[in-house]
């Protein structure tokens, strides 16, 4: 039985004429402990997807299972991290996090509430900011806060929605080290999405690409056979890591190729490629 899964999974927006299937058929399952990043094109339902698996909606046919119960509405062992902050700016980061942690456990006594939090404000190096409000923090600080705010509540399952995508670089190599240490250590399943080949090279266990809307589903794994911890100052010397690395762009590339011969517009920023990388695709596709 697996962690977690979508069996014929299907959402639809609208009515009548005006009704449109979004997401179709999709099957997916995840192994407990298991790290997974969805990648696909901007407008092809990745945000959809993870509401899905959140319990924010539901399926118009099919269904979500968490332990082979089925997924009815959300829940605190399912865990979410938005692309936007979510942080409401009037508390301060404690009180943020507070917040969530007396929904959770408010059976919590003070000190054990106060030192739950601590403990995961100091897990990604948060506390000197802990009195801070969100407009006085800088994106990095906020993601980190955020992070902290979805892991006091102990989920089973983090679904991270491209927390990171709206970060300058190195702070986002920070955070992506931050997730990766913390999985390592507390384990914890997780789902991402990302529309980042490398990101989800360095992070995940498996790459299931999401086919071009409308109408997307999860085309078949790849799995990421390169061993943890991963060290992102020597992983791109990888064989593994820079066949994975072209198979997965050029899958995306012809994806996108037919969905221009569709009349369809998708939008993805692709790694650049020398032309020693696509001379050796061609003649290494896995496929």
């Amino acid at each position: 039985m697996s962690f977690l899964s979508l069996e014929n999974a299907s959402v639809s927006f609208g009515a009548g004429n005006s009704k449109i299937k979004i997401l179709s058929d999709l099957n997916l399952e995840v192994k407990e402990n298991e790290f997974v990043a969805i990648i696909g094109f901007s407008g092809s339902g990745k945000s959809t997807l993870m509401s899905l698996l959140a319990g924010l909606i539901l399926p118009n046919s099919g269904s979500i299972k968490m332990k082979g119960k089925t997924v009815k509405e959300p829940g605190p062992e399912r865990g979410m991290m938005f692309q936007n902050y979510s942080l409401l700016p009037w508390l301060s980061v404690y009180q943020n996090i507070e917040l969530a942690v007396h929904q959770v456990f408010p059976h919590f006594s003070k000190i054990e509430k106060e030192n739950h939090i601590l403990h995961y404000l100091e897990m990604v190096n948060l506390l000197p900011a802990k009195g801070k409000k969100p407009h006085e923090l800088s994106g990095g600080m906020k993601q980190r806060a955020s992070l902290a705010r979805t892991l006091a509540m102990k989920p089973e399952i983090l679904l991270l929605d491209e927390p990171l995508s709206a970060l300058d670089a190195l702070t986002r190599a920070n955070i992506q080290d931050e997730i990766m240490r913390i999985w390592q250590e507390d384990k914890r399943t997780v789902v991402m999405i990302t529309n980042d080949v490398d990101e989800a090279l360095l992070m995940a266990d498996r790459i299931i690409p999401l086919t071009i809307g409308p109408e997307a589903t999860l085309n078949d794994p790849f799995i990421v056979d390169i061993d943890h911890p991963r060290d992102r100052t020597t992983i791109n010397a990888n064989r593994n890591y820079k066949k994975l690395k072209v198979n997965v762009t050029n899958f995306l590339i012809n994806m996108n190729l037919e969905a221009k011969k569709l009349n369809l517009n998708p939008h993805i920023p692709m790694p650049e490629l020398t032309p020693d990388h696509l001379n050796h695709s061609r003649s290494n596709r896995t496929f």
